[in-house]
């Protein structure tokens, strides 16, 4: 189990901190709690110290030669959104190296990232800078909290953020990774044993999350048409032709058909169930300036119909015309009525998102948001690939937020010009690699009007598809993975010197445990389980099952 003590001089940011440590090591997957007392350490705690002043050797002495022993120390300005204003947030920001380039804020001087302690008969080691602090950094848009003068009608543009930069770096899962490296190593030396809840069911490499806002269902009108006669010259002299006889071929569609472009959902539902893969449709409940269709429309009713019997998930897309908890819950309740659900999740509509609106999604109790992702160019928003419960205002939000890796949007250059196709597959690849690499997630959104307003949608959705199938992954709705998550989080695990024992409070297709350190796993009982080198597959789990593992050293 990993033990933390955090320093008393720092108590006034306790809640803050232990949120912190509360994401780092429920998403790494480990056991841990917080201490009071250093007497209340068992035999193989890993200990973990957080405060203003490194432990002497004389005292680690004490400490490491039992227990293995780690540092990290604590910059309290983080938790405090006044102390890091912009231009200090940059003038105290470094590179290191871990998984690859990853930013961070220190206002301390150090040439490693971490190092272990030199004597012999000491395990341990220290991060060289507030490792928690950063973390919390992204965790509760502090950045955008400190910044107000950069704000853009209410909201904090991309480009302001001294991590813009970075955006193509996950640097929250960059940081889990050092704390997740230092434990396995230290383990390994000391011939520890730690049993490690792994990412996803199946021990796959990364989960993915297809996703489609439906905001804009009608591409043409008469006006419409009209209105957009300049644009068609303007491709023409410009030599766009291939565009320009795509959205011609579009508007005599219309007209002599009443064919909608936009009503792209045979597509995308053909294309998943081939592929044996689905969705997450976001939907709003009233038409409005953003929105162009009803609830009422026969058709659309029957189109929801199909997504739903195709094992695809519903959510609610909201909209920023009326911001309050009122409007917020009456949409949900038409939309929960309408699906004959009981919970949903839900994305506001172009990730237009600031602490007002996560408080009030908060205030309607969505089991997941998907509202986090950059407006127009592909990456890491708050540097997060994982779910994580937003910090709003010094509360913890109730709602698993979902960040968004890339979106149909990112693939326009300007209003009519488009990446090229073998563009566009590269950028695709190039993120689900590092989704395999890291074993985070893939999310996506791609519009229902994308299959018609790209050319060619219709060769790059195939290939995604086909992608995606090619590693082992994940696939899942967003409240299968919200669903995933939450029951992994509740399976508990106790430790002692030669026995694990699992407890699983929920029903649960799959589960893999990982036991890191130099042991060899004799038997396990009172459940069926497959045993594959240090890792332990559970298959078929019934709620309130219990497993006990035996461990040797070797």
């Amino acid at each position: 189990m990993i033990s933390i003590v955090i320093d008393s001089k720092v108590s006034r940011w306790t809640r803050e901190i232990k949120y912190v440590f509360g994401f780092m090591f429920q998403t790494l997957g480990y056991n841990f709690r917080f201490l009071e007392e250093l007497e209340e350490l068992k035999a193989n705690d890993i200990l973990l110290i957080y405060g203003y002043t490194e432990p002497t050797p004389e005292e680690l002495k004490g400490l490491a030669k039992h227990y293995i022993t780690f540092f990290i120390p604590c910059d309290p300005d983080f938790f405090d959104n006044k102390a890091y204003s912009a231009d200090r947030l940059r003038r105290c920001m470094r590179e290191i190296k871990l998984l690859n380039i990853t930013p961070i804020v220190s206002a301390r001087k150090f040439e490693y990232p971490a190092e272990n302690y030199t004597e012999s008969d000491i395990s341990g080691g220290k991060i060289n800078f507030d490792l928690v602090g950063n973390l919390f950094l992204h965790l509760s848009n502090l950045e955008e909290s400190s910044d107000a003068g950069s704000m853009e009608k209410g909201f904090y543009p991309d480009s302001a953020s001294a991590f813009y930069n970075y955006r193509e770096t996950p640097i929250a899962d960059n940081l889990l990774w050092l704390m997740d490296s230092l434990i396995k190593e230290h383990c390994r030396a000391k011939n520890n044993c730690i049993a490690q809840k792994l990412l996803w069911p199946s021990a796959q490499q990364a989960a993915v999350l297809l996703s489609h806002s439906i905001d804009d269902l009608q591409k043409w009108d008469v006006s419409s048409i009209i209105l957009s006669l300049p644009d068609d010259l303007a491709m023409f002299f410009s030599f766009r032709w291939k565009q320009l006889a795509h959205t011609l071929k579009g508007k005599l569609q219309y007209l002599f058909t009443n064919y909608e472009l936009n009503w792209n959902f045979e597509e995308f539902l053909k294309h998943d169930k081939d592929s044996n893969c689905r969705s997450t449709y976001y939907l709003a409940t009233e038409a409005n300036e953003e929105i162009d269709y009803s609830l009422e429309d026969p058709d659309l009713q029957e189109e929801i119909q199909k997504i739903l019997h195709n094992g695809n998930d519903i959510g609610l897309l909201a909209t920023a015309d009326k911001l309050t908890q009122d409007d917020y819950l009456t949409r949900k309740q038409i939309l929960l009525h309408l699906l004959g659900k009981e919970k949903l999740g839900i994305r506001q509509l172009n990730y237009k998102s600031n602490n007002t609106i996560r408080e009030l999604q908060n205030k309607i109790s969505p089991v997941f948001s998907q509202s986090t992702a950059f407006q127009s160019l592909p990456g890491y928003k708050n540097g997060m690939s994982l779910p994580w419960q937003p910090w709003v205002n010094g509360t913890k939000m109730d709602y698993w937020e979902l960040p968004t890796i890339y979106r149909d949007e990112y693939l326009k250059i300007n209003k009519h010009n488009y990446l090229q196709l073998e563009d566009a597959k590269h950028q695709l690849k190039k993120f689900f690699q590092n989704a395999l690499r890291t074993h985070s997630i893939f999310s996506m959104d791609f519009t229902i009007a994308s299959f018609s307003n790209i050319s060619y949608m219709n060769k790059l959705y195939p290939y995604l598809l086909a992608l995606i199938k090619s590693g082992k992954t994940y696939l899942a709705t967003a409240g299968e993975l919200v669903d995933w998550w939450e029951k992994r989080n509740r399976v508990t695990i106790n430790e002692s010197e030669d026995q694990i024992c699992l407890m699983f409070p929920d029903d649960l297709d799959n589960f893999t445990l990982c036991l890191h350190g130099n042991i060899k796993i004799k038997e396990v009982a009172e459940m069926p389980a497959k045993v594959m080198g240090n890792q332990i597959q559970f298959t078929n789990i019934k709620a309130d099952s219990i497993a006990v593992i035996v461990v040797e050293g070797k």
